[in-house]
C-alpha cells in the first residue's frame, strides 16, 4: 500500500481480519514470520509502532474527560517535551476542528454518542501526524450516518492536499521540495498539492498536525453499507486466514468476474463478495476461491501484488527517532492529575463510599463507648475495639483497590504498549493516588472511635494511633493492589483473597499465640498495625484495678497486658511496627508491578 490509499479488510467473521491487522501494525505478540517493509526499510517493532498509529475497535478513554482534555492531556505525552503549551492548545484545536468535533470540545466524553467518540479516537492518533493508521472495525456500534462520517473522515485524512514543514516563500518558488538532507526528491512518497481552494488556509495547514503527511489508512470492517464501500481506494478480502483478492476496489468486479461470479446490478459489492465467500464454505468448497485465485495468478490473469516502491526520504522515521519524551517526574505528575481528576469528578460516588465508612465508625463507636476505664473488664473489651480498628482499616483499603487494575488493564495495555508512558510512571502514580486518602480516611475514621472512647487518653493518643491505623491503610492499600494483579478478573481478585486473609489474620496476634511460630507473624499486617496500637495505648498504663476476691489471675498494668498478649515492650516497638507497616507496602507494591508487567508484556492490545 501507498500514501494516500484507504484499504478496507473483508471478511465473514473469524476470518482473521483483525489478527492480520494487529500482525501487520505490530500490536500483535507472539513470534511472527515475515517482514514489514517501508519503502525498503524493514521496520521492527519499536519502530513500526512510532511511525503508525492503531484505532482499537472500542473506544478506551477516561470517560469523565472533556474532548478537550483528554486531546490535551494525551499531547504532552505525544508531542516533543519541548514543545510549548500554546503549541499543543494549537494542535489540539486543530484536531478537533479536523474531526469535526470543535463544537463540542468541552463535553465529557461519556456524554458523547458512538460516532462523536470514534472521532476523538482518531484525532488523539493523529496528534503524532503519523503517516500509517490501522483502525480496527472503527463503524463498531455507529448508525449508518455516524459510520459514513467516520470513513468519510478517514479518507479526507488520506486524500486531503499535504504541504510539507516549509515557507509559504518557498511553497510557492519551488516545483519540487527538499528532503531533511537537502536532497531534491520529487518523486517521494510524500507529495505535496495545492488546491487553488485552499491557498488561504496554507499557513494553517502547514502548522496542523495532519498537514505534514499524506497518510496510508487500512481498515478491518464487517459488511459496510454500498456508500461506505465506494470510499475505500483497496480492498483486502479474506477467507478463514487467507487472502482471496488484494488490489484496487473497481478491479475486484473484474477478478470475480474471471472466477465466474457475476455481480448482480443494484447490488452492493461487499455483500455480494462476502456472500460468495461464504457460500463456498456452505457448499462444502472451502478454499475453492483461494484455489481459483492461485490458477489465475499462475495463467498470468491476476497480479495481486500493489506495492509501489519509491524513494524514501526517511524524514518521519527520524523525527521519530530523535523524539524525545517528557521527563519520568512529569509523567507521573500528569498521571496523578489525570487519576485526581476523574476522583473529583465521581464526587458522589466517593461521597457515598465515606458514608458508609463512617457508618461503621460510629457503630464501632457506639458499641465500644465507655470501656476504656482501666478495669479488669475492660481489658478484652479494649483489645477487641483496637482489633476491630485495625482490621477495618485493612479490609476496607485492601478491598476498596481491587477493582484497580483489572479495570485500568485495557487502557494500560494499550497507552503503555504504544509508549505513550512507562509504567512504572503509572504505577507510582496510582500508589500516589491513594496515599492522601488513607491518611485522610484514618483520622477521619478513627476521630469518630476517639471521642466516644479514648479521649480521656489525651491528643497525643489520637495523634499517635491515626499515624498507625493511616500506614495500616497504606500497606493495606499495597495488599490490595497486589491482590488486583494476580488475575485479570476483579471477581477472581477478590476471591483469591480469603487464603491471604486466613493467614494474616490468624498470625495478627487475636487468634493465635504468634510465639509459637515467632517468624511468620512478621509476614502479617494485622501484626503490626494490632502491636503497634496495643503498644500505645498500653505501654503508659501503670496501675489497673484488681478488685478483691477475684478467681481469675489480676493483671495490674498495660506491660502485663502487653506480655499475655505476646507483644512486644522494648521502647522501640511502635517505630518498628510503622517500620515494618512500610516495608510490607513496599514489598506488596514490588510485587504488584511485576506481576502488572506481566500482564502487560504478555499479550497484544489491539
Amino acid at each position: 500500500m501507498k500514501t494516500g490509499d484507504l484499504v478496507a479488510i473483508l471478511g465473514c467473521s473469524g476470518a482473521g481480519k483483525t489478527t492480520l491487522l494487529a500482525a501487520i501494525s505490530q500490536r500483535l505478540r507472539g513470534n511472527l514470520t515475515g517482514e514489514v517493509v517501508v519503502n525498503g526499510m524493514v521496520m521492527d517493532r519499536s519502530e513500526m509502532i512510532r511511525i503508525s498509529s492503531f484505532l482499537p475497535q472500542f473506544e478506551i478513554n477516561v470517560q469523565t474527560f472533556t474532548a478537550y482534555e483528554h486531546l490535551y492531556f494525551m499531547s504532552h505525552f505525544k508531542m516533543h517535551r519541548k514543545t510549548s503549551k500554546a503549541e499543543k492548545r494549537q494542535r489540539v484545536e486543530d484536531l478537533l476542528l479536523a474531526v469535526g468535533l470543535r463544537n463540542i470540545a468541552h463535553t465529557r466524553i461519556q456524554q458523547m454518542s458512538g460516532g462523536e467518540r470514534k472521532r476523538l479516537s482518531l484525532a488523539e492518533e493523529l496528534i503524532t501526524d503519523p503517516p500509517f493508521i490501522f483502525c480496527d472495525e472503527p463503524t463498531t456500534g455507529l448508525d449508518s450516518y455516524n459510520a459514513f462520517t467516520v470513513i468519510k473522515t478517514l479518507r479526507h485524512l488520506c486524500t486531503r492536499h499535504r504541504i510539507l514543514n516549509k515557507s509559504l516563500t518557498s511553497l510557492y518558488g519551488e516545483d519540487s521540495y527538499s528532503s531533511p538532507s537537502g536532497e531534491s526528491s520529487p518523486g517521494s512518497s510524500i507529495e505535496m498539492e495545492i488546491l487553488d481552494s485552499d491557498l488561504p488556509s496554507l499557513k494553517a495547514l502547514n502548522n496542523s498536525p495532519n498537514g505534514r503527511y499524506k497518510k496510508a489508512i487500512i481498515c478491518s470492517i464487517h459488511q459496510p453499507t454500498s456508500d461506505i464501500f465506494e470510499l475505500f481506494t483497496h480492498i483486502v478480502l479474506m477467507d478463514a486466514g487467507r487472502l482471496v483478492y488484494q488490489g484496487r476496489t473497481e478491479d475486484a468486479v473484474e477478478f470475480f468476474t474471471k472466477l465466474g461470479y457475476s455481480i448482480p446490478h443494484n447490488c452492493n459489492p461487499a455483500d455480494f463478495y462476502l456472500k460468495t465467500i461464504s457460500d463456498s464454505h456452505t457448499n462444502r468448497k472451502d478454499g475453492a476461491i483461494v484455489r481459483a485465485k492461485h490458477s489465475l495468478q499462475t495463467m498470468g490473469l491476476y497480479n495481486s501484488s500493489w506495492l509501489l516502491p519509491k524513494p524514501y526520504t526517511g524524514d518521519y522515521l527520524n523525527n521519530m527517532k530523535n523524539f524525545k519524551k517528557i521527563w519520568w517526574p512529569i509523567q507521573v505528575y500528569l498521571l496523578l492529575k489525570r487519576f485526581v481528576t476523574d476522583d473529583r469528578r465521581n464526587l458522589k460516588q466517593g461521597l457515598i463510599s465515606t458514608g458508609f465508612f463512617m457508618i461503621t465508625s460510629v457503630t464501632l463507636a457506639i458499641m465500644y463507648s465507655g470501656v476504656a476505664g482501666m478495669s479488669q473488664t475492660s481489658i478484652q473489651d479494649i483489645g477487641g475495639s483496637i482489633f476491630m480498628l485495625s482490621s477495618e482499616m485493612i479490609f476496607t483499603f485492601s478491598y476498596g483497590v481491587t477493582y484497580v487494575f483489572p479495570a485500568a488493564l485495557p487502557i494500560l495495555r494499550r497507552e503503555v504498549g504504544e509508549g505513550t508512558y512507562s509504567l512504572s510512571a503509572y504505577y507510582v502514580a496510582v500508589v500516589l493516588s491513594f496515599i492522601p486518602m488513607a491518611f485522610f480516611k484514618s483520622y477521619f475514621f478513627f476521630s469518630v472511635v476517639y471521642a466516644f472512647i479514648y479521649y480521656e487518653r489525651g491528643f497525643m493518643l489520637f495523634l499517635t494511633m491515626g499515624l498507625i491505623l493511616s500506614l495500616s491503610a497504606v500497606a493495606a492499600t499495597g495488599y490490595g493492589l497486589f491482590l488486583s494483579t494476580l488475575f485479570e478478573s476483579e471477581k477472581m481478585a477478590s476471591e483469591c483473597a480469603a487464603p491471604f486473609d486466613l493467614v494474616f489474620l490468624i498470625f495478627g496476634g487475636a487468634y493465635y499465640n504468634v510465639d509459637s511460630i515467632p517468624f511468620l507473624k512478621y509476614l502479617s499486617l494485622f501484626f503490626y498495625s494490632n502491636e503497634a496500637l496495643m503498644y500505645n495505648f498500653w505501654i503508659d498504663v501503670d496501675n489497673i484495678d484488681c478488685p478483691k476476691n477475684q478467681e481469675h489471675p489480676c493483671i495490674k498494668n498495660g506491660l502485663e497486658v502487653l506480655q499475655r498478649g505476646s507483644f512486644r515492650t522494648s521502647d522501640d516497638t511502635y517505630w518498628m511496627d510503622c517500620l515494618g507497616l512500610v516495608f510490607i507496602a513496599v514489598v506488596f507494591n514490588i510485587m504488584a508491578y511485576c506481576f502488572i508487567k506481566k500482564y502487560i508484556r504478555r499479550s497484544g492490545y489491539y
